[in-house]
């Protein structure tokens, strides 16, 4: 006879508070007939009687049947001809989780519980049922991007309407101060008006990306948290955001030298439109980051935060590098 016994490291819930403690428990002399008369007694209630459990004389595990196999034998048979000398048992510090994975892959309905292969009590179908439904729960939010073991976010209606309204008010500021900047180019505009036809554009590609990156950065704090290599995710989002910029950058130099027929300010708005794209995701990814290590919730800060300082970069960016090829 042997018992099989596996342990797990600890869950942050002990089953000390999930056991049910009333379990039949007989002897491996036992016969059929004494288990029937064991479970007919009145004075016997049983939290459950999925299975019945077998110990020795130190009440050590070393055997169970299901109710099942009573029926199928003869009165006078000893239950040690059929009973599953094999069980697996598992710890109090065993999490609730691995409880549930370990049920369903031996097929049990309850787990039974033991500490030095002494018999404690078991972990009720009931239970584990619930704890698979709940990780279950978990793993679909997990997949859809809305988990948040790793994130504290702030509840949305919990939020108060000053604070959002001083968050979008931000972006007022922004645009005004965008708007003082760009005069300042006043000469340079009149003289090279093509250079002022594409600052939508630059801000509304700038915008876009940097929206994107900080989206999809966001979501990914939250889903993967400690598990996420920054260094690794960061240098993978920037090469891809310059392979992105030198893409665009040249379709743009192409549109301009065809349409304009001046490839040197098509070189000017290109490379000015290439750093402002570079520079904007350093900017949508930094933010986010920098709001997290102080303590705020990135995705309410990051969004009207990161926006602003997108567009205010590209800009600036552009016309430095205008203003010096030109």
């Amino acid at each position: 006879m042997s018992l099989k016994v596996m342990k797990h490291r600890k869950g942050k819930n002990s089953l000390e508070h999930f056991l049910l403690k009333k379990i039949p428990l007989v002897k491996e002399n036992a016969t059929v007939n004494s288990v029937l008369s064991l479970l007919e007694k009145k004075t016997n209630k049983y939290d459950s009687v999925d299975y019945i459990y077998v110990i020795d004389n130190k009440k050590n595990l070393i055997g169970m049947f299901s109710m099942e196999e009573i029926f199928n034998h003869s009165g006078n048979t000893p239950i040690k001809k059929f009973m599953q000398k094999k069980v697996v048992t598992v710890f109090l510090e065993t999490s609730l989780e691995k409880v549930a994975h370990l049920a369903l892959k031996y097929d049990l309905k309850q787990m039974p519980v033991a500490k030095s292969r002494k018999f404690l009590g078991v972990v009720s179908s009931r239970k584990i049922l619930s704890t698979i439904n709940t990780a279950l729960k978990e793993d679909i939010f997990h997949f859809a991007g809305v988990h948040k073991s790793h994130l504290d976010f702030e509840n949305s209606l919990e939020i108060p309407i000053f604070k959002v309204l001083k968050d979008r008010l931000f972006c007022l500021i922004g645009a005004m101060s965008m708007a003082v900047f760009i005069g300042l180019f006043e000469e340079t505009l009149t003289k090279y008006l093509i250079i002022a036809l594409f600052i939508p554009a630059i801000v509304y590609i700038s915008d876009a990306m940097g929206t994107q990156l900080q989206t999809v950065f966001v979501r990914d704090l939250a889903v993967l948290g400690k598990d996420l290599n920054l260094r690794k995710y960061i240098l993978r989002q920037i090469c891809i955001a310059s392979l992105t910029s030198v893409v665009i950058s040249i379709l743009m130099f192409a549109f301009i030298s065809l349409f304009w027929k001046n490839p040197f300010i098509a070189f000017v708005i290109a490379s000015a439109s290439f750093l402002s794209l570079i520079i904007t995701g350093f900017t949508a990814l930094f933010i986010p980051l920098i709001i997290k290590k102080l303590g705020f919730d990135p995705a309410l800060g990051g969004g009207p935060v990161a926006t602003v300082a997108s567009d205010m970069t590209s800009i600036i960016i552009y016309f430095a590098v205008v203003v010096w090829l030109l």
